[in-house]
């Protein structure tokens, strides 16, 4: 009786291993994964922009926004990563700071995965599952924060003279905006399940 149970351990104990050890590697995927998610939030301009029922035609993003003037000629872009003075308003640059600071935690804590080899793996689990609340958190908040500025006169200017904080007029919610609040819940699913 006592060979049958170590032999019904060993079994359960070989079973659970292997499938920790492909759940941690899904777990390791999908941290790579929200980093790829929220970089591509950062850089792309698409947060909010213009409808067929808006008066102007443009897009907004954290920290660059582009306007077509003329039609037929290109859309001109104001603002980059790098001239932070150029951000359209200080909701704006607030939201583009949380949101950069989300980036690099996704990427500190990609490089913090390989402690799966150096430590014991609830430590490592424990360390990048903080980071990742930490990401989810920094993401509410540039998410939350970024509408108080859309009473700016370029988001007027395309949006309707009616926009105002949290109200867009006739502009739309992209899909970076969509992709950023995706972000969130993933990076909290993603912290649940390191904990």
């Amino acid at each position: 009786m006592e060979m049958h149970y170590s032999e019904n351990t060993r079994v359960y104990y070989t079973n659970y291993v292997r499938n920790s050890r492909a759940i941690g590697v899904m777990w390791g995927i999908f941290t790579i994964c929200l980093a790829v998610i929220v970089l591509v939030a950062l850089l792309q301009p698409q947060w909010i922009g213009d409808t067929e029922d808006s008066p102007g035609t443009g897009y907004f993003g954290l920290y660059k926004y582009c306007e077509l003037f003329d039609a037929g000629l290109d859309y001109q872009c104001i603002g980059g990563i790098d001239s932070f003075d150029e951000i359209l308003s200080t909701p704006f640059k607030a939201a583009a700071v949380f949101v950069g600071l989300a980036a690099v935690f996704c990427l500190i804590n990609i490089c913090l995965l390989l402690l799966f080899f150096f430590v014991k793996t609830s430590t490592a689990y424990m360390i990048c599952g903080s980071m990742q609340f930490i990401v989810g958190t920094l993401l509410f908040l540039g998410c939350v924060i970024y509408p108080a500025g859309w009473n700016e006169g370029a988001i007027q200017r395309i949006c309707g003279d009616d926009a105002d904080k949290f109200y867009i007029d006739e502009c739309n919610i992209r899909w970076a905006f969509i992709l950023a609040i995706v972000a969130i819940f993933d990076a909290f699913v993603l912290a649940i399940l390191a904990f």
